[in-house]
């Protein structure tokens, strides 16, 4: 038994003494082809910042350069001074000595380790090397949080972005098109790494979302333009129910307070009819479209190449659209239009001197068809306000950035800055989610002596729309909804003390038929403010659900229709969680009377002190003379005259208009 306790004790000790990146071993891995920042390249310059071992047992030592290339469609690894390293192989991998190694593949550099391929183009038969990186999760972030929103932004936003990125990083880690572009998530190793999203990762490390124990499809957009949307309206399939449509009011931008507007605008007719198509070399360099300079033609050209309509877009004139419309009359669940419908007809240049006129039609197409013709970054989002055709001209507008599904980048950001948690912003637009500890564990890769970017306006713009160039694979199947999801295992603190609304103040101004209703509140929130009549009846709504911020707020209530009398300002303040109350004020208006005036018609009127011929007579008026109707009592007017203020009787003043 002592010697047992003595081999126990002895243990413990080693196990004390396993350095802290050893933990990184329950982190788990991810491989990522890369694609983005290096595009198709049959030779690429391969640094080797660290020691490696090649796939053949070959070692690499720290600061070696080499140049990896096809040679008789193999590859090949030599260094700068002509060493091959590997030849004739498909594939090289390389393998970090230490987990602070690093390779640079263009001069961006990667953590982790690599395996090399080649990648053949079906539509060019070209073959690249495709790098493909392998690494923990946990290091992954730390290239992907930076790139798909700015360091700087409130750390509480930099926290929910990280969650979602994670738990959708597990989610996909075995789909085949792994890539570091917004197909998945843009991922761009070292370069971009900063110590402000480092710390998020930290703070957050292993937090995934989950429903019924399993990852949830944790997507992200820029901006939902003030409503979230569920995945099956966007992508079809099944709805999941960690996705719901609500009204988002801190969906906006924080410099401009809008909802990220956008704008589409092209004339219908884009070349002369009356063109001879059998001589086209008389006009065909000459001859622009009326839109030629327009992106959105451009990438209209650009798409019927891609879909094999065209083989170049150097061969093709569009000479007019008839039709490019979106259906806004229906909607989905969460206001985005679904279909549209194209016709356009267009020239495509057959020799130097014919020409053949195409007619491309699509009738009740998909919206996200349309969005890829004009292009992502044109038509930002489904959510479209208008799409008419007006004087020639073809209008569609619309409003925020991405499909609109799950997390909203601005949105956290707004919810952030206002004091949420960033269990508090997943909660809001994950609602049946849940915040589950997946594993522990510390990153591999070194965050000491990383060049990072210095703490300026960072600048990487949040992600446009994550997966939006593709469909999404296809959700595990989820449990039906008639279960409780599962309770979050680590809950934000609420706070159950709902906003205080005091100092209420109604001031009138009639001549500007407007009263301004002013307050103070405790703490950020959302305000709601009726105003009902005397049966209790809503007759205006200065606010709904708007976001406020503490201080003191001011409210205009337009008072041009309304009459005379007492009213409620009814005031709802509601907190970050939900927790609500409800005040009543009594506001009163009184406009003055609109003033009348009276001639009189009798050749001598008394105006007496009172309504009665038994007052005392003030003076007396002579016919014509024109006196202001104060006010009635009955068969007697209250006038003034001069200075003089009194009662005559009503059947000898002539009201005038």
């Amino acid at each position: 038994m002592i010697k047992l306790v003595s081999i126990m004790l002895i243990f413990v000790v080693i196990l004390c003494a396993i350095p802290q990146q050893m933990k990184a071993d329950s982190i788990p891995m991810i491989e990522v082809k890369l694609v983005n920042y290096l595009g198709n390249k049959s030779s690429i310059t391969v640094v080797f910042n660290g020691d490696y071992t090649l796939t053949n047992g070959t070692k690499v030592s720290k600061g070696t350069e080499a140049v990896m290339s096809i040679v008789n469609s193999r590859l090949k690894l030599a260094t700068k001074s002509g060493q091959v390293l590997m030849e004739n192989e498909t594939s090289i991998n390389a393998t970090p000595a230490h987990t602070d190694g690093n390779l640079a593949i263009n001069d961006r550099g990667y953590y982790g380790s690599f395996q090399f391929v080649m990648e053949k183009d079906t539509k060019t038969n070209n073959i690249y090397i495709r790098p493909i990186n392998k690494v923990d999760v946990e290091t992954y972030l730390r290239g992907v949080v930076p790139q798909e929103m700015p360091a700087l932004w409130s750390m509480e936003a930099l926290k929910a972005q990280t969650v979602a990125a994670r738990t959708y990083a597990l989610k996909h880690k075995n789909d085949a098109n792994m890539v570091d572009t917004i197909a998945k998530q843009v991922y761009g190793g070292i370069i971009g790494i900063h110590p402000r999203s480092d710390n998020a990762i930290q703070e957050t490390a292993g937090m995934v979302l989950k429903y019924n124990n399993s990852l949830i499809d944790a997507v992200f957009s820029a901006s939902n333009g003030g409503k979230t949307e569920v995945n099956s309206s966007v992508w079809g399939g099944t709805a999941l129910p960690y996705f719901a449509v609500v009204e988002d009011a801190f969906d906006f931008n924080p410099a401009t307070k809008d909802k990220f507007p956008w704008a589409i605008q092209l004339k219908q007719q884009q070349l002369p009819e009356t063109l001879d198509l059998n001589d086209a070399s008389t006009w065909w360099v000459t001859q622009k479209e009326a839109d030629a300079n327009n992106q959105v033609l451009k990438n209209m050209k650009t798409w019927l190449k891609n879909e094999g309509y065209i083989d170049d877009v150097n061969t093709v004139k569009i000479i007019r659209i008839s039709k490019l419309e979106l259906n806004v009359s229906a909607l989905t669940s969460g206001g985005r239009v679904s279909k549209g419908t194209v016709n356009i007809d267009y020239l495509v240049k057959t020799n130097e001197k014919a020409v053949e006129k195409k007619t491309l039609v699509l009738n009740d197409t998909a919206a996200s068809r349309i969005r890829a013709m004009v292009g992502i970054d044109k038509m930002p989002s489904y959510l479209v306000d208008v799409s008419k055709v007006e004087n020639g001209s073809i209008y569609i507008q619309g409003r925020g950035n991405g499909h609109g599904v799950g997390l909203s980048q601005y949105g956290a950001r707004n919810r952030a800055d206002a004091g949420q948690s960033y269990q508090q912003i997943l909660q809001f637009y994950f609602p049946k989610a849940a915040l589950i500890k997946e594993y522990s564990g510390i990153v591999s890769s070194s965050q000491e002596n990383t060049t990072v970017k210095k703490d300026t306006e960072a600048s990487v713009t949040p992600s446009q729309d994550k997966k939006d160039t593709e469909a999404p694979v296809t959700p595990t199947q989820e449990k039906k909804d008639t279960e409780a999801p599962v309770k979050i295992a680590i809950p934000a603190k609420k706070d159950t003390a709902a906003p205080v609304i005091s100092a209420f103040k109604a001031s009138s101004d009639y001549k500007k038929n407007r009263s301004k209703l002013s307050m103070k509140i405790n703490k950020s929130g959302k305000m709601t403010i009726a105003i009902k009549d005397s049966k209790g009846k809503i007759i205006s709504t200065l606010a709904k659900n708007k976001a406020v911020k503490s201080g003191v707020l001011n409210f205009d209530w337009n008072i041009s229709k309304v009459a005379n009398g007492t009213y409620t300002a009814e005031m709802t303040a509601e907190n970050l969680d939900g927790y609500k109350k409800t005040i009543k004020q009594k506001v009163s208006i009184q406009k003055p009377a609109k003033e009348k005036k009276g001639s009189v018609k009798a050749t001598v009127l008394n105006m007496r002190e009172k309504a009665t011929t038994a007052s005392k007579v003030i003076t007396r008026l002579k016919k014509k003379q024109t006196v202001v109707i104060v006010a009635q009592q009955g068969s007697w007017y209250k006038v003034k005259y001069g200075s003089k203020t009194g009662y005559v009787s009503t059947k000898y003043i002539t009201v005038l208009k």
